[in-house]
């Protein structure tokens, strides 16, 4: 009862922030927007336009000058992981051209966005970020915190479906592109191949989450401090996207909504995918609670990579794989695809776009921030690719990409099921394309989620409650 005191008193003063945070610049931004008339519209569009001539005489001035232009670019991968490289690698190939760029890693969780976006509405400290999260990013496209890049890309001829295809418009907010997608996010479970082997289960290509379940409580085993677990479902991190990458492969892209107007969280594939998720934790404890997660601050790292889970929910650990010294273990890492709610129901693979650069509408330097944005998501990404981000554009060589993806990780990374999962590109995406209210219907989730995994409501009443809440809002 205390850990449930305690865990709902923490997640209450963190939303209570993560709210004040996320309200900040709407109401002034929702004013200025409602009062306009077609005449101060032209207005504020001319004085647009004369601001971007004026930045781009600037960047003229400062380059006949001889002075070079220090662009900031902050992003949730470390240095190390391949951002640093590809900042080396613009600073060399741009340094006659008098543009740099630094690279500042911030944490990618609550305390680190709200970092990042304190620098963004104070307009210092960064010139380019990137967001990881379509909600994330409309939050901050409509907090005047991403620029609209309609303009640059007219401008330049930078048409996004000629790179990215057309999912590329599923990363739109309000039909505007404020961001270029940089990274293919297709995903999968992580698993031990090593503890399989030794449990004479093979890699799954297909299973149910009945299947899925089962072999998570084989491969747990032992007990306190020498427990090993079947799964580790990383819900400290993020709550939502352990049912949605679940039901995306049954619903689509929008996981959370029947429409605009209506939530999906009493669907009965999303049902299940929490309830899956719940029993793991609750029922059969073949997964830590969500209570331990989040009172022992539980990692991927912590649990898969030391062995004390044999299954985590994704692979954006590969960096960490590969990081022998720091991460030391002999077993090799494979990959199987999200398992579905019954045979058959693998309609969508679970994929799309991440890691969307988007340019501070602050900065001083639009127009340089923009020769970085374009030279990074068409050229710049190998090095991130080491790291285990695989570019989105399609002006990358695929084998180029899984060689560098794979670089370093000889028996330690099963090449097969990683081309198999994470790089060779499908067309049958989960591509989102509702983002109505898209933080708080979030933020609704998340709450009630946490009820559930805590034991104050059952997965029915967390849920009923989840729609009631999300649809009102979807409905005002």
């Amino acid at each position: 009862m205390r850990n449930k005191k305690w865990l709902a008193l923490g997640m209450a003063a963190a939303l209570t922030l993560t709210a004040l945070t996320g309200c900040g610049n709407s109401g002034q931004d929702s004013a200025s927007s409602s009062a306009g008339t077609e005449e101060s519209t032209d207005a504020a569009s001319e004085e647009k336009k004369e601001d971007a001539e004026q930045t781009a005489d600037a960047a003229d001035e400062t380059k006949n000058s001889g002075e070079t232009v220090t662009l900031r670019m902050w992003g949730g991968v470390p240095p190390e992981s391949g951002p640093q490289k590809a900042c080396d690698d613009f600073n060399a190939l741009y340094a006659d051209k008098g543009i740099q760029v630094e690279y500042e890693r911030f944490v990618n969780d609550d305390t680190g966005n709200l970092k990042l976006e304190t620098n963004l509405l104070s307009g210092t400290g960064v010139d380019i970020y990137v967001t990881y999260g379509l909600s994330v990013l409309q939050k901050r496209a409509d907090g005047d915190m991403a620029l609209d890049l309609t303009e640059l890309m007219e401008r330049d001829g930078f048409d996004q479906k000629e790179y990215f295809g057309e999912m590329a418009e599923a990363y739109y907010v309000d039909g505007k592109p404020y961001s270029v997608p940089t990274k293919l996010d297709q995903y999968g479970i992580v698993l031990n191949k090593t503890m399989f082997e030794e449990a004479g289960i093979e890699i799954p290509t297909e299973w149910t989450f009945d299947e899925f379940r089962e072999i998570a409580k084989q491969l747990t085993h032992g007990e306190g401090q020498d427990k090993v677990y079947g799964m580790f479902w990383n819900s400290q991190q993020d709550l939502t996207y352990l049912f949605t990458y679940l039901a995306a492969q049954t619903n689509g892209g929008d996981p959370m909504y029947l429409s605009e107007t209506e939530s999906a969280f009493m669907d009965p594939v999303v049902l299940k995918s929490v309830e899956l998720i719940n029993n793991m934790m609750n029922v059969d404890g073949s997964s830590p609670t969500h209570t331990d997660s989040v009172t022992q601050q539980l990692s991927q790292e912590g649990m898969f990579l030391t062995g004390k889970s044999a299954m985590t929910v994704g692979p954006w650990m590969i960096r960490s794989i590969k990081d022998l010294e720091n991460y030391p273990h002999e077993f090799e890492t494979a990959f199987a695809p999200y398992p579905v709610v019954e045979e058959g129901q693998r309609n969508f693979t679970q994929g799309g776009y991440g890691d969307l650069i988007s340019i501070n509408p602050k900065s001083e330097y639009i127009d340089e921030a923009w020769e970085f944005v374009k030279w990074y998501a068409l050229e710049g990404m190998l090095p991130v690719a080491e790291g285990g981000r695989v570019p989105a554009a399609n002006t990358y060589d695929t084998q180029a990409v899984t060689d560098a993806f794979l670089k370093g990780a000889e028996g330690i990374i099963d090449a097969e099921t990683t081309k198999n999962i994470l790089i060779a590109p499908a067309d049958n995406y989960a591509v989102p394309s509702i983002t109505a209210h898209g933080p708080e219907i979030s933020q609704v989730v998340k709450e009630e989620l946490e009820k559930i995994f805590i034991g104050e409501k059952t997965v029915e009443e967390g849920m009923s409650d989840a729609k009631e809440r999300a649809d009102a809002i979807l409905q005002e």
